[in-house]
C-alpha cells in the first residue's frame, strides 16, 4: 500500500518503509489499521470513534490509546512534506496530502495566439430565462438584512466571538494509573489536550521523582488522587491527600514546574514555608461586581493556593478565588482573581483578575465528565509590585503573554464533588488546580 511518494507499508510484515530516509518502522495492529482507513479516506475526517474500532476491534480502550496511537504514527511520518496526520478540534483526525501541481505550459503554435488567448479564456455560462431566478432575490435580500440587522445590534459580532471561542482547543484523554507518594497509595489522572498530544507520555511516578521528605509532611497513610498535566512550558500536579470518593482535603497541594526540569523538592520546608506565606491573604472576591437581580441564584466559590517552584529555595504562591454565579445550567457570570507573592516579596503582591458571562458544555471525555466554560472578558485588571524577583517574573511574563490580550478566555473543570473541583487555569500556562468547594445561595 502506498502512503505518499517516498512511504509504503508492507501489510503481510507490518512495516512502514520510507526510501527517502532508507528506514524501516515496525507498525502495531492499530497503527496499521488505522493508517490503512486513514489512507483510503484521505481528505476526509475519520472520527475517533471509527478509529478505535478499526484499531482495537471488539475491545473496550480508553480514549488515551487512540491518542497515543496517533502520536506515534505522527513521528513515523516525519520528514515528510507532502502528507500530514492533522487534528481536527472534537472530530477526529484527516491523513492530507500536499502536493503542487503546476499547470502544463500551452504551446502556441505562430500565428495560433488568439486561438491560444480564446482557450484560456473563461466559458461563459449559458444564459437562464430571468424567471428562475426571481424567488432567489427574496431570500437573499432577507438573509442581507439579517446580516445587516445583526452587524447593527451587536449580534453579529458577538456570534462570532462565541464560534472563535468553541474551536479552541479541549481535552482530549483523561488516562489514569497508580501512583506512589512516599507511603501513600495514589490514582493519578493525566489530562490531555487537543494541542498536546503530541508531546512524548511523561509517567506520573516521575512527576514526583525529586520529591524528598515526603512523609514528615504527610505522616498520616490515606488514599490520595490527583490530576496532572504536560505542556510545551510547564508541568503541573494537583494533589488531594485524603480522597475517599470524594476530596476532604481542605488544602490541596497545587504545584506547578517548567516542563522538562525536575528541581528536588523538600515538602517538609515547603509545608513551612505555606504556613508562613499563607498568614496572609491577599485576595478578596467582591461578589457584588455582577450586575442584575441574584436573588436565589447558587454561586459556586472556589479557593485553593498554587506554589511554582523551580531550582532556587524561593517558591512563588498564587492565592486563587475563582466565583462561579449560574443564571441557568449552561450560562452565567464567572470570576477569577489571583494575587500572586514569594517568599522573597512577602510585602507586595501581583493581582490580577477577570471576569465575565460564561456559557458551558458539558462533554464526557474517557468516561469523565469535562465541563467546558467560554467566557466573554468583559472587564480585567493587573496589578504588578515594585520589584519582581526571578521567580515571580516567570508568572508576570505568562500573564502579559497568554491573559490580558485576550477578550475571550476557555476554562476546564475535569472533576468536581461536594467540596472540591479541579480546574484547568490560566496561570503558568494552563494549570491543574484542585481547589475546595463552597456554595452560597444568594
Amino acid at each position: 500500500m502506498k502512503v505518499s511518494k517516498y512511504l509504503t507499508v508492507d501489510e503481510e510484515r507490518r512495516l512502514l518503509l520510507d526510501s527517502k530516509g532508507n528506514l524501516t518502522h515496525p507498525l502495531s495492529f492499530a497503527e496499521l489499521e488505522m493508517l490503512k482507513l486513514l489512507v483510503a479516506e484521505h481528505g476526509e475526517v475519520i472520527d475517533k470513534q471509527r478509529l478505535t474500532d478499526v484499531g482495537w476491534p471488539g475491545r473496550i480502550v480508553a480514549q488515551s490509546s487512540l491518542t497515543q496511537c496517533i502520536s506515534t504514527l505522527r513521528r513515523k511520518l516525519e520528514g515528510h512534506q507532502d502528507v500530514e496526520l492533522k487534528t481536527i478540534p472534537r472530530h477526529g483526525y484527516c491523513l492530507c496530502y500536499v502536493e503542487e501541481t503546476p499547470e502544463p505550459p500551452i504551446e502556441v503554435s505562430q500565428g495560433g495566439v488568439a486561438e491560444a488567448m480564446l482557450a484560456n479564456e473563461p466559458r461563459r455560462a449559458t444564459a437562464r430565462p430571468v424567471m428562475t431566478l426571481n424567488w432567489r432575490w427574496p431570500v437573499l435580500g432577507g438573509a442581507l438584512a439579517a446580516v445587516a440587522y445583526l452587524h447593527l445590534s451587536g449580534g453579529l459580532s458577538h456570534a462570532l466571538d462565541w464560534l472563535k471561542l468553541i474551536s479552541q482547543p479541549s481535552v482530549a484523554a483523561i488516562s489514569s494509573e497508580p501512583l506512589t507518594v512516599g507511603s501513600h497509595p495514589n490514582l493519578a489522572h493525566n489530562v490531555v489536550f487537543e494541542e498536546e498530544e503530541t508531546l512524548p507520555k511523561v509517567s506520573p511516578q516521575r512527576f514526583i521523582a525529586n520529591w524528598e521528605r515526603v512523609d514528615e509532611m504527610l505522616p498520616e497513610v490515606k488514599a490520595q488522587q490527583s490530576y496532572l498535566k504536560q505542556s510545551p512550558d510547564f508541568d503541573s500536579i494537583a494533589l488531594c491527600t485524603d480522597f475517599d470518593g470524594i476530596c476532604r482535603d481542605k488544602q490541596p497541594l497545587n504545584l506547578v514546574r517548567r516542563h522538562g526540569y525536575q528541581p528536588s523538592l523538600d515538602l517538609k520546608w515547603l509545608q513551612d514555608t505555606k504556613l508562613r506565606m499563607e498568614q496572609v491573604t491577599y485576595n478578596k472576591i467582591l461578589l457584588d461586581r455582577f450586575d442584575g437581580p441574584t436573588d436565589g441564584l447558587l454561586e459556586d466559590v472556589y479557593r485553593a493556593d498554587v506554589y511554582y517552584y523551580g531550582e532556587s529555595d524561593n517558591v512563588v504562591r498564587g492565592d486563587l478565588r475563582l466565583s462561579v454565579l449560574y443564571q441557568s445550567e449552561s450560562k452565567g457570570q464567572l470570576l477569577v482573581a489571583a494575587c500572586f507573592t514569594d517568599a522573597l516579596n512577602r510585602e507586595i503582591s501581583m493581582r490580577y483578575q477577570f471576569s465575565g458571562p460564561f456559557r458551558v458544555q458539558q462533554t464526557q471525555v474517557d468516561g469523565r465528565t469535562v465541563k467546558r466554560f467560554l467566557i466573554q472578558v468583559e472587564d480585567q485588571d493587573f496589578r504588578r509590585p515594585e520589584e519582581l524577583s526571578e521567580e515571580g517574573a516567570v508568572i508576570y511574563r505568562e500573564i502579559q503573554k497568554a491573559v490580558l490580550s485576550k477578550k475571550q478566555m476557555t476554562l476546564h473543570q475535569v472533576y468536581e464533588d461536594d467540596q472540591s473541583g479541579v480546574w484547568s487555569l490560566p496561570l503558568w500556562g494552563e494549570t491543574m488546580v484542585w481547589a475546595h468547594r463552597a456554595q452560597l445561595t444568594l
